[in-house]
């Protein structure tokens, strides 16, 4: 374990692992809204937050060279997919997506432990998911993994037969994956049908799961059960 001022301060100043965003920092800096508002008079600004969890809270960094960094208070940018952490000084610090293997938001408040890990060799739709972060909802040999993510749903109150919306809103746009031994994200619904599709080589078993178990997948908790099911099945 190293701490948070030996690895914030050499290494940030030089960039290798971070790049500075606060310093000068416009108004309303970019990471936190993910966009600038206009000159319209009537337009609102944002509504809603383009993060995880809107407070700094304590965590822990893995990086690729496997060091490992406690303590260190993280804020994650489900809008532009972004880790950044605060240094002593309070000045909040881009951390490099490359360099990250996984990260812990340990959120006192809820008790509970959110772990993000990036799947670089993991396919969706033939493509790499380098970059991106997911959060570990179950880890086995099949792992069900969430991408936290949000869209921005624009204002709407120019035209004639507009809805007087005057201000943008961030909205949750969450999506499941499974990712399997062969190393493919396959996008799921958190519903039956499309689970069952997804796991249908063990299918008539996990519908006598459900059913004894009255699943109804309205909760994650169903969905990380089905799941676990399937992975203890032969």
């Amino acid at each position: 374990m190293k701490s948070l001022l030996f690895f914030a301060f050499p290494l940030s100043i030089s960039t290798v692992l971070f790049s500075q965003t606060t310093n000068p920092a416009p108004p309303k800096p970019m990471w936190m809204d993910g966009a600038f508002t206009g000159h319209d008079f009537r337009y609102e600004g944002f509504k809603g937050s383009p993060l995880f969890i809107n407070e700094w809270i304590k965590g822990e960094i893995n990086l690729t060279d496997g060091r490992v960094f406690t303590d260190v208070p993280l804020k994650y940018n489900a809008y532009t997919k972004g880790l950044f952490m605060q240094s002593p000084a309070g000045d909040s610090i881009a951390v490099f997506s490359n360099l990250v293997a996984s990260f812990i938001i340990k959120d006192s408040v809820t008790k509970n432990d959110f772990t993000f890990k990036q799947y670089p060799l993991a396919q969706i739709q033939g493509k790499n998911a380098e970059g991106l972060y997911f959060l570990v909802l179950l880890e086995g040999s099949t792992t069900l993994l969430k991408l936290i993510h949000k869209i921005i749903k624009k204002a709407d109150y120019k035209e004639p037969y507009s809805n007087n919306i005057s201000y943008d809103t961030y909205e949750d746009a969450n999506e499941y994956y499974l990712l399997k031994n062969d190393g493919k994200l396959a996008k799921v619904k958190r519903n039956k049908k499309s689970v069952m599709e997804a796991l249908t080589d063990k299918e008539s078993s996990l519908q006598e799961f459900v059913t004894a178990q009255k699943l109804t997948f309205k909760t994650e908790a169903d969905f990380v059960r089905i799941v676990s099911k399937y992975n203890s099945l032969p």
